[in-house]
Parts: C-alpha cells; structure tokens; sequence
C-alpha cells in the first residue's frame, strides 16, 4: 500500500494553520475521494504548496500584519504571470491552474470560500506540439537489441499494448491472461481497462514467465508485517502480490529504470531520436491510425477519457505520409532518367 504524500504549510500565525488544516483535509479528500494515484496527489501537493509559498511572501512583503483577504482573481493572475517570468512552460501552468481550481472548487462546495476566484477563468492557451514517434523499422531494431527477456517484453508491453509507463511498473503476474491473450492495468484516476497483447508480445510474455516461475514471491513490507500472524496468511499476501516487472533484488521495478532502459535499447538500436518509454506508446497509437484503425478503438486501447485526446494521432499519422510521400517523391525525380526525355510537340 502506498502511503499519503507529506503534505504541509510552514505555519506560525493562525491564518498559516487555518491554511495548513485546510490543505491537509484537500490532500485527504483527493486521497480518498478522488482515486487518485500517488504520483497525482503529490503533484498536486507541490503546485498547491508553490503557490502558498509565493503568496506568503506577498502577505509578509506588506508587513501590515493584518489578516489577509481570501485570494482572488487578480491575484491569480499575478501568480501566472510570476510562473511565467520564472521561465515556466504553458503545459507546466496549465497544470498549475488544474491544481488550484480542484482546491478553490472544493472549498466552495465545503463552505470555506463564498467565490472561487477561478471561476469562468480561462486556461492560457497551450500550443498543440505533435508528439515524437518511431518508425515500426525502429522499435524492431530496439526489441532485437534487448539481451534479456525482461528488457524485451519492456518495449513489447509498451509498443506492442499502448501502455503507459506507470501501468506497466504497476502490473501484477495476476494481470496477465495468457490463454486469451490480454492483461488488465490500471491507469489514470485507477481507471482498469483490458488490454489484448499480439502474438509476438505474448510469446515474449511465456518466456518471461517461465524465467519467472521460481523466483520468490513479493509482498510490500506492510503487508509482510500483517501477514506474520498467520502462515495461511501469509502465503495468500505473497500469492496476490507478485509484480510482473520486477529489479536484482526482487522489488517492484521503478518508472526510471524503465526510462534507463529504453533510452539504453534505442542508442544500441542506433535510434538517435529523442524519445521516453512514453515515445513507444504515441507510436502503437500512430501505427494504429496508419493501419486503418478507428478513433474510437484507439481510444479504448489507450484509456483516453475524452476522444479529443486520441485525435491528436490523427495529424501525427497525415504528417508522417506527407513525409513519406516527399521522400518517394524525392526518390523517384532523383532515379529518373530524363537523358532520352523529348517534350509533346
């Protein structure tokens, strides 16, 4: 089980513990309420601290000591236009303002605020920047550069099954269905979706699990201290929890070991693009598209909430057949033999 983030305002005057309180119950509401996976709690917690942080200094800069009135929208816009003399990208404010329009939402539904002063607020406008994709050529390259069967299922799960990275790490051996070829992840707000994984990922993933089959089970170290009570107990704990991706020493694999790998496969591969395993999972997507598949199953198989997501696809795969089809072009001007070319009188 994964703990709550630490989540705290330095406090000293009332007003800093009435906030303090006020973000600790959010953070636990988002906790339990929301579903959230832990990574979005303590992103959530560090903008939501950012900002107090700044506007703690703004208070004290006045230096009137008096309690200072609710935030409002002026002063929201001036914690933008802050972020932005820092250098901060639209994508990073945006998701700043994600944070801080949960939390001023939230307290006015519970009566703390009588406004919330991002209401009918608008987002800044984020440039829509395509994503970056393989070419099938090198993600082949990359699978036949992996020396272990764990770093090859690795970019199989990823390409071949669209995953997300923190869906991947989260897999369980239980997730897997071999005989009818999927596995079950978790995704974004602990969304589970099935996943059907080709014939080649599938042959990769029984290889896998053999080397698999004698290695001890592993069970987080909480559960283990629950589990001591009872051998039966015990032995249902480990049985329930067995990640399928797994390091040296047996733990759950992390996000950066997998980013380590990837990035090690594609510069053995000789791929020089500039890519994460996120990179492998717009080029199933993109494939996908370029092969005929519709936007509704693309968005099913990637978990996207809203289709709008799942369209920016749709302009990567056109901008990858104009490439192509210049480079045939180019190709074809280039081979051709005009020496014996005579003009139509």
């Amino acid at each position: 089980m994964h703990s709550a983030p630490p989540h705290s305002v330095p406090s000293g005057a009332p007003e800093d513990r009435r906030i303090n309180a006020c973000l600790n119950s959010y953070i636990d509401f988002v906790r339990s309420e929301k579903s959230l996976s832990l990574n979005t709690q303590m992103a959530y917690q560090r903008d939501l601290l950012a900002f107090l942080s700044w506007r703690q200094k703004r208070i004290s800069q006045l230096g009137d000591g008096s309690v200072p009135p609710p935030t409002s929208r002026q002063d929201l816009q001036q914690y933008i236009g802050y972020l932005r003399q820092k250098g901060q990208k639209t994508s990073s404010i945006v998701r700043a303002i994600a944070s801080l329009r949960g939390w001023f939402a939230w307290q006015k539904a519970t009566g703390l605020l009588k406004e919330d002063p991002l209401e009918a607020m608008h987002n800044p406008v984020k440039a829509k920047k395509l994503p970056s994709v393989l070419s099938k050529d090198e993600v082949e390259k990359m699978i036949e550069a992996a020396q272990s069967s764990r770093d090859r299922l690795i970019v199989e799960m990823l390409y071949g099954a669209g995953l997300r990275v923190s869906e991947l790490v989260g897999l369980d051996v239980k997730d897997v269905n071999l005989s009818q070829s999927y596995v079950r992840c978790f995704g974004k707000g602990s969304k589970e979706r099935i996943v059907p994984i080709g014939r080649q990922a599938l042959q990769c993933l029984q290889l896998y699990l053999k080397e698999l089959k004698d290695d001890p089970p592993l069970a987080h170290s909480q559960e283990r201290t629950q589990a001591q009570n009872t051998k039966n107990h015990n032995r249902q704990v480990k049985q329930q929890i067995r990640p399928l991706f797994r390091d040296r020493t047996g733990s759950r694999l992390s996000r950066l070991v997998v980013w380590q790998v990837v990035k090690r496969l594609a510069k053995k591969a000789g791929v020089e693009k500039s890519l994460s395993p996120h990179t492998l999972r717009h080029s199933f997507a993109t494939h996908l598209i370029e092969n005929g598949a519709d936007l509704r199953s693309v968005q099913e198989l990637l978990g996207h909430a809203n289709i709008v997501t799942t369209q920016l696809y749709t302009h990567v795969s056109r901008g990858h057949l104009r490439k192509a089809y210049d480079h045939a072009q180019s190709a074809f001007v280039n081979s051709a033999d005009h020496s014996n070319f005579e003009p139509p009188v």
